[in-house]
């Protein structure tokens, strides 16, 4: 997926507000690694891989609760558009912008 590589601050909407992520990420292949950077610190992405414009992975929170977010985002020029899921609960909307 060309394009998705380097920092994005990202906004995820929930029903307890929005969040905001810092994102960075790196494509090799269909591979997808990088860190989400939080109120709780940095947090390595996991499965993250590329099918066709389509980026998916998972970040693993462990506080305040455990938790773990499934992203499905798109690049569209400079935003990420998509969404983050946990578990059974709806999918929520995830905006974002490419940082300098």
């Amino acid at each position: 997926m060309a394009g998705i590589d380097g920092k994005w601050a990202i906004d995820v909407v929930t029903l307890a507000g929005s969040r905001r992520y810092d994102l960075t990420l790196t494509a090799v292949g269909t591979a997808l690694t990088g860190t989400a950077v939080g109120d709780t610190g940095p947090i390595a992405i996991r499965d993250g891989s590329i099918a066709g414009d389509t980026a998916s992975f998972r970040v693993d929170f462990v506080a305040p609760l455990p938790l773990s977010l499934r992203f499905v985002l798109k690049v569209v020029g400079d935003r990420l558009v998509g969404t983050a899921q946990a578990g059974p609960y709806p999918a929520t909307n995830v905006v974002g912008v490419r940082m300098p």
